[in-house]
């Protein structure tokens, strides 16, 4: 079987169709592995013909072909947004296209750099150096999550994370950790297609087998354990499935807001300790509308709970995506304010010459970022919150969590993406930071994927996908640490040395080496 593949892969090597057959292979298999298909270990097998087609191909043409290959596996993970900036964004088919298209070719770079980065070391070092892959493709994985404002959506990790087993080993190193196994199973398999008889090959592919099903294995034994103590605190949420276009037209405001306070109402025997509000759950400026205050501080005293209300906010800097903690009693306990805008969604980076992209802002108002990612306070506990696209990104639920905070929220709009898989992906996404930091996590989603998670990454109690409910589970505030909550990326600073290292020029290199000397 493996000579066949290899064979296969060797077709593509003699003549002018390798690159563009390797490309396309590749994409292939990366949009099988995303939801809604979601073939996880299919991630794995999608940098294979890439990594078995580097050796020898000049740098200008790992480079180019490289960047198109990542515009289009950014393609494959994102198109969704397209719709959305059609019906919300009142952009034309095209320009939204292009919009897409001109965003994915920016995200498209970063696996530039990585082919670059390996055809560098493949040219100083020989071919054995495609073990060195998974070194390499963590960097450039960290780096898309913080240049430019970073975008850490999506990656192998996240790929196999959608297995419980594997989703337990980002306590230990994160979601990063997790792509290392992906590419470094990845380059095991390269290895043995190319030449399995190399020294390099028969060191690799045990070793890389043996961390791949131990890391299964043990993945699996914690995912069985039962998480202490046991969960006691009954936690509620919303889903009020308001349709996008009327989320913000002022003849609906009146139903929104009677629909949020009725579900809310519906847990007045439940005795919660929280309950939470999706994203900008109504149509109102928390601090202008007295009337909107007081009609939720009479909602928080008769189920006896404080809530969490997703809502605009004011301040010195302008209007701000937020959250308010009302207490039973009808006081403010505390706000929060969105930290980490989205680009385009909530305002437009260099608008003097985007003055094209903002439509999409102007459908909800330009906000300005919050400064602060200190957890709120409960009687229980501390409470860590982020608002949507925040989630996304591992060092700033780490940062909430070593100030503290006892219980992730996540609450969210993903009625945006309605009928695309955008809802599907972030929810998986946000369940990592769960069990990265061994936190119950609450999301409430307007439209969308609404839960209690666990810090095993099971999803304990969800509402029915499309309908408007309110739900409740059951969470503890918790103040376990993880390796990746103490460590968080430092271990990077490896892989990086690993690099640099054999990235250094060579009097022994030899760019024709074999595997085997």
């Amino acid at each position: 079987m493996a000579r066949r593949v290899a064979s296969a892969l060797g077709f593509l090597g003699s003549d002018r169709l390798r690159w563009p057959l390797s490309l396309l292979l590749g994409v292939l298999l990366w949009a099988a592995s995303l939801p809604p298909y979601g073939i996880g270990i299919l991630a794995v097998l999608a940098f294979v013909p890439l990594l078995y087609s580097l050796p020898g191909v000049p740098m200008a043409k790992v480079l180019s072909k490289g960047w198109l290959a990542g515009t289009l596996w950014e393609f494959s993970t994102l198109w969704w947004l397209i719709p959305t900036l059609v019906r919300y964004g009142n952009i034309a088919e095209p320009l939204a296209l292009l919009l897409v298209l001109g965003m994915c070719g920016v995200l498209g770079l970063y696996m530039a750099g990585f082919l670059g980065t390996m055809a560098l070391l493949v040219k100083r070092r020989g071919d054995w150096a495609i073990v060195l892959a998974p070194f390499a493709w963590i960097l450039w994985e960290w780096l898309r999550g913080v240049l430019l404002s970073g975008f850490p959506w999506w990656g192998p990790g996240y790929a196999l994370s959608l297995y419980p087993a594997f989703l337990q080993g980002t306590r230990l190193f994160g979601i990063l950790g997790l792509s290392f196994l992906a590419l470094l199973s990845s380059a095991a398999l390269t290895l043995y297609l190319r030449d399995r008889h190399s020294t390099v090959a028969l060191v690799t592919v045990p070793a890389a087998l043996l961390l791949f099903v131990g890391s299964y294995l043990a993945g699996a034994w914690w995912n069985a354990q039962p998480v202490e103590p046991k969960p006691t605190m009954p936690v509620g949420y919303l889903q009020p499935q308001i349709p996008q276009n009327r989320k913000w037209d002022p003849q609906f405001s009146g139903m929104i807001l009677k629909r949020t306070l009725d579900l809310s109402m519906a847990f007045q025997h439940y005795g919660l300790k929280l309950l939470v509000w999706p994203e900008s759950s109504t149509p109102f400026e928390w601090d202008a509308d007295a009337t909107y205050r007081q009609a939720v501080a009479k909602v928080a005293g008769a189920i006896n709970s404080p809530i969490l209300v997703g809502s605009v906010l004011s301040s010195a800097d302008g209007y701000q995506n937020g959250a308010v903690l009302v207490m039973p009693d009808g006081k403010e306990a505390g706000h929060y304010a969105k930290t980490h805008l989205v680009p385009f969604g909530e305002y437009v980076p260099l608008r003097q010459w985007l003055f094209f992209a903002r439509p999409i802002v102007e459908e909800v108002g330009e906000f300005a970022p919050g400064r602060s990612l200190q957890p709120l306070s409960l009687p229980e506990g501390k409470v860590g919150v982020t608002i949507c696209y925040e989630g996304i990104f591992p060092s700033l639920v780490r940062r909430e969590v070593r100030n503290g905070a006892q219980l992730l929220v996540n609450m969210t709009n993903d009625a945006w993406y309605r009928g695309t898989p955008g809802p599907d992906q972030d929810f998986l996404i946000q369940r990592v930071r769960a069990v990265e930091n061994d936190r119950y996590l609450i999301r409430s989603a307007n439209g969308g994927i609404s839960g209690v998670v666990t810090p095993r990454g099971q999803l304990q109690a969800a509402t029915p996908k499309g309908q408007p409910a309110s739900f409740w589970g059951l969470v503890e505030f918790r103040s376990t640490r993880t390796p990746w909550d103490r460590v968080g990326n430092a271990w990077l600073l490896l892989p990086l040395l690993v690099v640099l290292f054999f990235a250094r020029p060579s009097r022994a290199n030899q760019p024709g080496a074999r595997l085997s000397p």
